[in-house]
């Protein structure tokens, strides 16, 4: 996958002879044995599996990679110091907290902007084509390192999710129709650009973008369909021409057509012509011309030619429209917002509007460990459910970390993904149940004694006589009538009264969802909870203290950011233990 081919680095296991750390002072040298950049030589960078990375380059002769462990370790450096690529170049080069980092005992070597973003690019590629995420895995052996080296019990950890803003404009659906419209036209060689139908080719020219600054709210609709016509005929004069057709922006110019607009029925043909071997031609048409254009110069040409010119007035103010706007309520979340990041999605919250991704972290939050270990980075678009999230981690969380009792907020509910969890023998602990609470004069069903769905005993003590559990998740019984009649619960209970006896019937997860509720009433579960609270010192930490948006753009992108983020927030809470350790053992000294 590049030019290079690929070696392991060994170098930094080879001490120099003479190095400017053998005239350090012993008082220097010991700052330096507890220092972070030592921490992070001795936890980071030598445990980074650098044969994992070799399928990125070549077999054979060649000039041999930039180290992988140092470009991994870079990247997660670059997160930890809060640096750009350019000061990250230069403390590669002169910053010795970095060289010694790196396992470099002197300044020397030298590295490129370009190294480090042809190596993102290298993993981004070869994920996109396998599905296999290998700064995921080096996090993977990062966890299982620090819990090992420094004996942390991850049995019980906490998870909360955030969401991430996307490095983009928030566009108006005005001007997200003529944001792709224009980026494709510039694609397009001039010549053919000008002989586009009369007036498209102005959308080429950067002044015509931001419509909703330009306009009075009462052009917009009309504009907002003259662009989708646009689009529409843009879209079927080039799909055939692969030159053009496999342009991103064309990508991009049919995508939109395709999430903001829909054929007008009337004007479908409803026999369509067959194609070359006899078939008929398919359900949908596809993207039709949309109105008789005529090119810039066949304007000039039959304007004011006699008689015909007022017939050529006449046809343009019967054209039709053959393309509708959907309504803005009928859109996905997950269309196109802004083309400078197409995989971005939308979501409202608590009447907000954020346009991005969202991140799942887990942490470890026994209070006897010796710091707190993130254990699981998600990182999926802003419309993707809580619970999804934490189903891709739940297995793994599991076997490979230990978990048992998880921390979560009640955006975690889902049928799916909580049997997931009984599954790999995890119990969540909500601190909050979504939905609305049962009326306070009716019974609640964790009242009655259970055994996962049979009624061991009702709120009086007796078990029904006859219960049923269906695939379907209902649950039903029958409990005889001289238990029930003159009951003290029977007002407000949850039976029903039948000719011969009582009855219930209800989904099993409403008895799921009230013993949760009647848990949360638990004085020891409360204070149990109350451990969670610290998650969102966790997500400071990771995200919004950086500031609102990401500097990035693309998923993946943003999720290796992340996924270096919380390698370095791990290391720098193990060194701030090392630390500590260390002046404890000098005060006893």
């Amino acid at each position: 996958m590049g030019n290079n081919v690929f070696r392991e680095n060994t170098e930094h296991e080879q001490e120099m002879l003479f190095s400017p750390l053998k005239d350090l002072s012993g008082r220097v040298r010991k700052k330096l044995q507890n220092h972070w950049s030592t921490h992070f030589y001795e936890h980071v960078f030598t445990q980074i599996d650098e044969t994992k990375f070799g399928r990125l380059y070549h077999d054979g002769y060649s000039r041999p990679n930039k180290p992988v462990n140092e470009l991994v370790s870079l990247e997660i450096i670059k997160h930890l110091l809060g640096m750009s690529d350019k000061e990250l170049e230069h403390a590669y080069v002169f910053d010795f907290r970095v060289r010694n980092a790196l396992g470099k005992e002197t300044l020397g070597d030298n590295i490129c902007e370009k190294t480090l973003t042809n190596f993102r690019r290298r993993l981004m590629k070869y994920e996109e084509e396998t599905g296999q995420d290998l700064l995921h895995e080096v996090f993977e052996d990062h966890r299982t390192y620090f819990q090992r080296e420094f004996e942390i019990d991850a049995s019980t950890q906490r998870m909360d999710s955030t969401f991430i803003e996307a490095n983009i404009k928030q566009l108006s659906r005005v001007d997200l129709l003529a944001k792709v419209l224009h980026n494709f036209l510039c694609d397009l060689p001039e010549e053919i650009v000008q002989e586009l139908p009369a007036g498209m080719d102005e959308l080429a020219d950067t002044e015509n973008l931001e419509l909703s600054y330009h306009l009075e709210p009462d052009e917009i609709p009309a504009e907002m369909e003259t662009l989708a016509e646009h689009i529409a005929w843009l879209v079927e004069r080039f799909r055939g021409e692969a030159e053009y057709a496999e342009l991103e922006s064309f990508a991009h110019l049919q995508r939109v057509l395709d999430e903001q607009c829909y054929r007008i029925p009337e004007f479908e043909d409803d026999n369509p012509e067959p194609d070359d071997q006899g078939h008929p031609g398919d359900e949908s048409p596809g993207w039709q011309p949309l109105q008789t254009y005529t090119s810039p110069s066949e304007s000039t040409a039959t304007a004011g030619d006699g008689p015909d010119s007022e017939s050529v007035g006449r046809d343009a103010e019967e054209k039709h429209d053959h393309v509708g706007l959907e309504e803005s309520d009928e859109i996905g979340s997950e269309s196109l917002q802004n083309p400078h990041d197409d995989e971005a999605t939308y979501r409202s919250k608590n009447a907000e509007d954020y346009f991005g991704y969202k991140s799942n972290i887990a942490e470890t939050c026994n209070g006897e460990n010796p710091f707190r270990l993130i254990t699981a980075v998600r990182v999926d678009t802003n419309n993707t459910d809580d619970g999804d999230l934490l189903g891709e981690d739940a297995r793994n969380l599991a076997e490979e970390t230990g978990l048992r009792d998880l921390l979560v907020d009640g955006g975690y509910t889902h049928k799916e993904v909580e049997k997931c969890c009984r599954d790999q023998g995890i119990t969540q602990h909500f601190t909050g149940i979504t939905g609305q609470r049962p009326a306070a004069e009716k019974m609640s069903l964790a009242a009655p004694e259970w055994d996962g769905t049979r009624m061991v005993a009702c709120p009086a003590g007796h078990e029904p006589f006859e219960q049923n559990h269906y695939e379907t998740g209902r649950i039903s019984g029958k409990i005889e009538k001289q238990f029930c009649d003159g009951c003290q619960h029977q007002e407000n209970c949850f039976v029903n009264e039948q000719q011969e006896h009582y009855s219930y019937g209800f989904r099993e997860r409403r008895v799921e969802v009230a013993q949760r509720r009647k848990r949360l009433n638990d004085p020891a579960e409360q204070e149990f909870l109350n451990s969670r609270a610290g998650v969102e010192s966790l997500m400071n930490e990771m995200y919004h203290k950086d500031g609102e948006k990401t500097k990035f753009t693309g998923k993946i992108k943003v999720k290796n950011a992340s996924i270096a983020k919380a390698i370095g927030r791990n290391l720098k809470r193990a060194s701030g233990f090392l630390e500590s350790e260390a002046k404890l053992e000098k005060s006893a000294g």
